[in-house]
Formats: structure tokens, C-alpha cells, sequence
């Protein structure tokens, strides 16, 4: 009787039900309002300033290359940062004055992008990205391009000087043509020049025409030996674990276990209330079983709801519907042990650190930054976070991967250990301190 009382206290039904508002209702919002990037990354505006007169072409390449819909073209560059400053545009790509001139001449340039970094992060990242990718494929067409005219030199100054000698050859036959038309009667010597002039203007032009044909050979020879040679190596990704397109579905195991958690936060500090109420009546240790028992209960159906509502919004399926509610079921009752420890150590104020501790959570549960780059504090803080075992077990559960077995024995040893904590707490505590409020008055 005191069990069925004890579970439909207001405390453990508060519990519940914030438990399941929080890991429906958290996970809605973050999932949704994710779901934008990068889907929407298009949406942003550039500018696009070219000073370099002589470039229009690669101007054009570099308009094609952007990957947004929105794309201001100005000359001038402080026109531009204004635009930039005022948040009128995300990005600008300057091409500079003397950037084809350096091309010419082998020299280093640069394409200089400006990035407004006071945005969010996801924004600025995408940017870079793209800049890199412009960056690199100007790079590699002036490669190619420098590579054809370093493989067209030495046959165009050979074709340059053949070219002098037979002009000069030709200045030759017509001095001495010239010299006979001298010698001749005067009388023939108008009709002599006027056909030598014709022969050399039509000698000329057959030796311009060699030339330009010559030329025209040499160019189509070393474009046909680079033909394809921009497209030699192409980028083939292989994807393994595929992840839907959109932030919200690379973050879906990091807000799925924020949600769950801050939930736990909040019933834990109601079953407190409920275990304190009870404690003076039937006992701190009966109370704290029931509270055990609340919190098995909580974890199930409160897994259920947010297992529910994560694999509706993503399209999982049965199995990993049934793996998330094992999964969100371990970690609520690990979490809420967790949140415990504080609570029964100081009562209610040690919700407030307790919020702390979450904080260090977040970042320990590798949810958004790998463990391995994470420094030693919480690189050691992971062992002893639940949400940790359970964002990993996330990933494997809705992407994929063979390691879930692993975390839920790690996550189940470390509810044991907070347990077996929590029951020396419940053993030498033996009043439960409640926070009056009044007296805050």
C-alpha cells in the first residue's frame, strides 16, 4: 500500500510526466529548428568583386562555382565590406588588381575571401568550405594552364626563329630582285616593281599563314596532351554509416540525449521531494527503495515516449525503435541516480550543482566534439558521465556501427557504482534536508 501511495504521489507523477516533456518536446524543437542546415545554405548572399579588369573569365568560372542563389557583383571593394559590416552580405571574394599579371609572370597571388565570422558557427564553416573549394579549383586550372604554356615554349621559340630566318631569307631574294629591276630599262622598271611588290606581299602572307598554322599545331597538340588532365584524379566518396542530409540528423544523438537528461535533472529534484516526504514515515531506506523502484518505472516510460517520438521524426525502424527505448531507458535511470548524489547530499540546492555537472556532460558526451580532441579534464569526466555511454549507443542505433553492446555493459556498471553511492549517502544522511522558501524571504 505505501508503494502504490508513494507512486502516485504527486512528486513521482510530476517526474514522469516532465521526463517525457522534455525529451519529446527538447528534441522537437532542436531537431526541427537543425533541419535547416545545410539545407538552406544556399539562401546566403555573396559578393563577388572583381578588380582585375582582365579576368572576366575567371570571374564567370568563380560565379558558377558558388553554390548559392544570391550573388552581388561590385567593383568596388569598401562598397562591398559595408555590405559585409551591415550583414547585407556573408561573404566576399576579392579578385585582386595584378592577379593576372602574377599568373603571367609566375609569381604567388591569392583570391582573398572574406568571411563574416560574428555568425553562427555552422554558417562560417560552410563558407570556408566553399572558399576552400574555389580556391582549389582556380589553382587548378592556372596550373594547367601555366603547365601548357611551359610545354609550348620551347616548339613556339623554335617556330619564332625558323620564322625570322625565312623572312630574312626573303628580304634577301627581294634586295636582289631589286638590284636587277635597277639594271633594267627604265621603261620596265614601273611594271617590274609593281609585280615584285606583289610577289612580296603574297610571300609574306604565305609565310604568315605557315606560321599561324604551325602555331595553331602546336597549340591543339599540347591541349589534346592535357586533355583531361584536370579530371586525372576525381573524388569518389565511399559513405559508410550514411547520415540523411542536415544538421539536425548529424546532431539527432546529441539533442536526443540533452533532452533525456535535462528531464532527469528535473525529476530527480521531485523524487527527492517525494523520498523526503516519505523517508520520516516508513523509513529512508523503504523510501529510497520506492524511489528506485519510481525511477525504474520513470525510465521506462519515459524511454518509450522519446524512443516514440525520435524514430517518428527520423523514419527509423521497429528494431531501432526497440534499441533507443533500451537505450534511453538505461540512461534515464542513470542519470536521474546521477542527478541524485547532490540532492541527497544537500537536498534541493544541489540542483544547482548539479546544472554544472550537466554542463560538463555536454561536452564529455563526445556528442559534438570527438573525445579524442577533448582535453584531460574531460577526457577523465566521459568515464563517469551516462550521457556519454548513451549519445554513443545513439549513433550506432540510428547510423550504425557494432560497439552498442559495449557502452549499455559500461553505462549499466557505472548505474551500479552510483547506485551502491547513493545507498552509502541514503545510510549516513539520515535527515533529508528540505529548502524552505519562505525562510528565503
Amino acid at each position: 500500500m505505501n508503494l502504490k501511495k508513494f507512486l502516485t504521489s504527486r512528486g513521482v507523477i510530476l517526474a514522469t510526466i516532465v521526463s517525457i516533456l522534455y525529451g519529446c518536446l527538447i528534441f522537437t524543437i532542436y531537431f526541427t529548428g537543425y533541419q535547416a542546415m545545410p539545407k538552406h545554405v544556399d539562401e546566403l548572399t555573396v559578393t563577388v568583386v572583381n578588380r582585375n579588369k582582365n579576368t572576366q573569365t575567371l570571374a564567370n568560372q568563380v560565379e558558377k562555382a558558388l553554390p548559392f542563389k544570391h550573388i552581388k557583383k561590385v567593383s568596388s571593394l569598401s562598397t562591398a565590406k559595408t555590405q559585409l559590416h551591415h550583414k547585407k552580405s556573408a561573404m566576399i571574394i576579392e579578385i585582386p588588381k595584378n592577379f593576372k599579371s602574377k599568373i603571367t609572370s609566375n609569381s604567388p597571388t591569392n583570391l582573398n575571401f572574406y568571411i563574416d565570422e560574428a555568425t553562427p558557427y555552422s554558417q562560417v564553416s560552410a563558407l570556408k568550405t566553399v572558399s576552400q573549394n574555389i580556391g582549389n579549383t582556380v589553382n587548378q586550372q592556372v596550373i594547367i594552364e601555366k603547365g601548357k604554356a611551359m610545354l609550348a615554349k620551347a616548339p613556339m621559340t623554335s617556330l619564332e626563329k625558323t620564322a625570322q630566318t625565312k623572312q630574312a631569307q626573303l628580304q634577301n631574294q627581294l634586295q636582289a630582285k631589286k638590284q636587277q629591276i635597277v639594271q633594267a630599262p627604265r621603261a620596265q622598271q614601273p611594271r617590274l616593281e609593281a609585280l615584285l611588290k606583289q610577289q612580296e606581299l603574297a610571300a609574306k602572307q604565305k609565310l604568315e599563314t605557315q606560321v599561324n598554322q604551325q602555331a595553331s599545331g602546336i597549340r591543339n597538340q599540347v591541349s589534346n596532351a592535357y586533355q583531361n588532365v584536370d579530371r586525372s584524379v576525381g573524388t569518389n566518396f565511399v559513405r559508410v554509416h550514411p547520415v540523411k542530409t542536415g544538421m539536425n540528423h548529424a546532431l539527432a544523438p546529441f539533442i536526443a540525449n540533452i533532452a533525456v537528461y535535462l528531464g532527469t535533472l528535473i525529476g530527480a529534484l521531485l523524487l527527492y521531494g517525494t523520498y523526503a516526504k516519505f523517508a520520516p514515515i516508513i523509513g529512508r531506506f523503504k523510501s529510497f527503495s520506492f524511489l528506485e523502484i519510481a525511477a525504474v518505472l520513470l525510465a521506462i516510460i519515459g524511454s518509450l515516449f522519446t524512443s516514440w517520438s525520435i524514430a517518428g521524426f527520423m523514419g527509423l525502424g521497429g528494431s531501432q525503435f526497440i534499441n533507443l527505448w533500451l537505450n534511453h531507458g538505461l540512461e534515464i535511470f542513470a542519470s536521474l541516480n546521477f542527478n541524485l548524489i547532490l540532492v541527497l547530499l544537500l537536498g534541493q540546492i544541489g540542483t544547482a550543482l548539479n546544472i554544472f555537472l550537466t554542463m560538463i556532460q555536454v561536452v564529455s558526451g563526445a556528442g559534438m566534439i570527438p573525445l579524442i580532441t577533448l582535453n584531460s579534464f574531460f577526457k577523465a569526466a566521459h568515464y563517469v558521465s551516462p550521457m556519454f555511454y548513451s549519445v554513443q549507443s545513439d549513433f550506432n542505433i540510428m547510423f550504425g556501427g557494432n560497439q552498442t553492446g559495449m557502452y549499455w555493459g559500461q553505462l549499466i556498471l557505472l548505474s551500479f557504482g552510483i547506485l551502491i553511492l547513493n545507498i552509502v549517502i541514503v545510510t549516513f544522511r539520515k535527515h533529508q534536508p528540505i529548502l524552505d522558501f519562505h525562510q528565503l524571504s
